[in-house]
């Protein structure tokens, strides 16, 4: 456990210390699965039709904080033109909302309901250590 030596020792700060590090365990849990589900995408796809041709560093907003990953582009030709695709991110049908998970959608959704397009950032940034600004919130909603 990390606890400063001067930190104050209550049943509170246990419970937040014990939350931080069992999100950051939840996010390292899913960078590794990405990286297997990555895998088996360029093992398993049409070779054919999908060339593997680099990795993109991105950053996914979740309800366990920002997990960043380099997800794999792939290129296709159709019809004699270079379309570049991300067939993980196909995979996990994130292209719907961006790079935000959809719990992360469904909590900007519910909060919206009692809060103003602020308020709503601050909470989920606060309770999801994210940095999601109002304007990402807007964006949210309409979607």
């Amino acid at each position: 456990m990390n606890m400063l030596s001067n930190e104050k020792v209550n049943f509170k700060s246990l419970e937040e210390n014990i939350f931080k590090e069992m999100m950051k365990l939840g996010r390292e849990i899913i960078q590794e699965d990405l990286r297997m589900l990555d895998k088996l995408i360029l093992d398993y796809r049409n070779k054919e039709i999908f060339v593997p041709k680099d990795f993109q560093p991105t950053t996914i907003k979740t309800k366990l904080g920002e997990i960043p990953i380099a997800r794999r582009r792939y290129k296709m030709v159709i019809n004699g033109e270079n379309k570049w695709v991300y067939l993980l991110d196909e995979l996990l049908e994130i292209n719907d909302f961006g790079l935000y998970s959809q719990g992360i959608v469904e909590m900007v959704a519910r909060e919206i309901t009692k809060k103003s397009y602020r308020e709503t950032a601050k909470t989920i940034s606060e309770d999801t250590n994210n940095t999601i600004s109002h304007t990402a919130v807007n964006i949210l909603i309409d979607i």
